[in-house]
């Protein structure tokens, strides 16, 4: 794993404070990005996740797709791809799914929710994002860029 080239830690004090931080942070995105989210259930993944989908300029709904596996959100400029790997078994349903076909295209951001599953795949040039609930409504988030 190579060093991380930026390091930053946030706190959120809500769900709507959660989803504004990701907005913004979404502004610092690029088509390319592969944004890899690790945190216990209810941490606030798919929460997250729907703030930087809003500020990447998708407005439809975004969920979990914890059975489908991905969801692709297409707003007419950056495409993204959601994916939930929860129920992924092994790194071979990673090539079953198509999962590496996605993660590497050059015109839209990838989101991985439960990255933690698949760490020995993921790309050398990602952004990890690791989730700590600190309170009930409370949240830290460590965001780390590598490459």
């Amino acid at each position: 794993m190579e060093k991380p080239a930026e390091k930053n830690i946030f706190k959120t004090v809500s769900e709507d404070d959660t989803k504004n931080f990701a907005r913004k942070f979404a502004c610092s995105l690029k088509d390319g990005d592969i944004i890899c989210f690790f945190g216990e259930v209810g941490a606030g993944k798919t929460v997250f996740t729907r703030g930087l989908c809003r500020g990447l300029g998708f407005k439809g709904y975004v969920n979990s797709p914890s059975y489908i596996i991905m969801n692709m959100y297409e707003n007419g400029g950056m495409n993204i791809q959601h994916f939930d790997l929860y129920r992924i078994g092994s790194s071979s349903e990673l090539t079953e799914i198509g999962f590496y076909d996605f993660i590497y295209r050059k015109d839209s951001v990838s989101i991985v929710e439960w990255a933690d599953k698949i760490k020995d795949c993921l790309p050398e040039k990602r952004i990890d994002v690791f989730i700590t609930v600190t309170g009930e409504n409370t949240r830290e988030f460590e965001i780390i860029r590598y490459g």
